[in-house]
C-alpha cells in the first residue's frame, strides 16, 4: 500500500485524481479536463491502476470482493473520510454516510466552497491530497470564482505534474467550471428549515428533492464534519 504513495508527489494518483471532474468542460473548444489529461499526459499503466482500483472480470466487471484501496483520513475526532478507488469510480464516505461517486451515475455537487474550506483547514498532512480528492464534489459561485481559481492553482503547482503555464492556466478553467455552472441558480444552496443546505442540481445528496430524512442526514454529517479538526491522513484496506 505505501508503495504507491497516495498524495501529490505520486504523478498517477494526481493524474487519477485529475480526472475526477465529470462537469470540467471547455464548451468552446468542447474538451473535458479527462480528454486533455489523456492528450497531455502519459496515462497511468493498467498495472497501476489495478492496484489502486481492484481487478474486472473478463466483461470488465468489477471482481467480488473488490480488493481496491480505501483513502481514510480523520477528518476531526467525530468524522473520518472514507474514499473508495473502484474500477469506475471513486465513492465517498464520511463515516457510514454515502456523500456521492464520480462514476457513471454520479452523485456530486456536494459541498460548499466554505465548506470544503473548512473541513481541510487544518489538514496537516504533507502533500495531502484531500482539497483535490474533495474538491469534484463541491459547489461555487461567481464571488468566489478568483478564490477558487487562486487555490486550484496553487494545489496544481504542488503535484509532481511539472505543469507549464498553458497547463496550469488551462486545468485550472477547466476544473473551476466543474464547481461554478453557466447556471447561475445551479451555484446556490439554500437553506430549508429542518432540513439545512440543499441545491437543485441533479445527482447530488443535497438535492431538494430527496427524502427529507436523507437531507437531515447529510446535513448533520456535513455539520460534524466543518467542526474542529484535529486529525491527519492515511490510507487503509476496507
Amino acid at each position: 500500500m505505501d508503495t504507491m504513495k497516495l498524495n501529490l508527489s505520486n504523478k498517477d494518483f494526481c493524474i487519477y485524481l485529475i480526472t475526477q471532474f465529470p462537469f470540467a468542460v471547455d464548451d468552446e473548444k468542447e474538451m473535458m479536463l479527462s480528454d486533455y489529461m489523456m492528450e497531455n499526459f502519459n496515462m497511468p499503466s493498467e498495472e497501476w491502476c489495478k492496484e489502486l482500483s481492484g481487478l474486472t472480470d473478463e466483461n470488465g466487471l468489477e471482481e467480488d470482493p473488490w480488493y481496491g484501496y480505501t483513502y481514510v483520513h480523520e477528518i476531526n475526532d467525530q468524522v473520518t473520510l472514507f474514499a473508495e478507488f473502484h474500477a469506475y469510480n471513486t465513492v465517498y464516505f464520511f463515516n457510514d454516510i454515502y456523500l456521492g461517486n464520480t462514476g457513471g451515475h454520479f452523485h456530486l455537487s456536494l459541498f460548499s466552497w466554505t465548506e470544503l474550506k473548512e473541513i481541510i483547514a487544518n489538514d496537516k498532512s504533507e502533500l495531502s491530497p484531500l482539497f483535490l480528492l474533495l474538491l469534484p464534489l463541491t459547489i461555487g459561485n461567481e464571488s468566489e470564482r478568483e478564490e477558487i481559481e487562486s487555490r486550484i492553482l496553487d494545489c496544481l503547482k504542488q503535484t509532481a505534474l511539472e505543469l507549464n503555464e498553458d497547463q496550469l492556466d488551462q486545468m485550472t478553467r477547466l476544473m473551476v467550471r466543474h464547481l461554478i455552472f453557466q447556471d447561475r441558480e445551479k451555484n446556490i444552496l439554500t437553506h430549508q428549515e429542518h432540513l439545512g443546505l440543499v441545491t437543485c442540481r441533479n445527482h447530488s445528496e443535497r438535492n431538494l428533492k430527496q427524502v427529507d430524512e436523507d437531507l437531515i442526514k447529510i446535513n448533520e454529517i456535513i455539520s460534524l464534519a466543518t467542526g474542529p479538526v484535529n486529525g491527519s491522513g492515511w490510507f487503509a484496506m476496507r
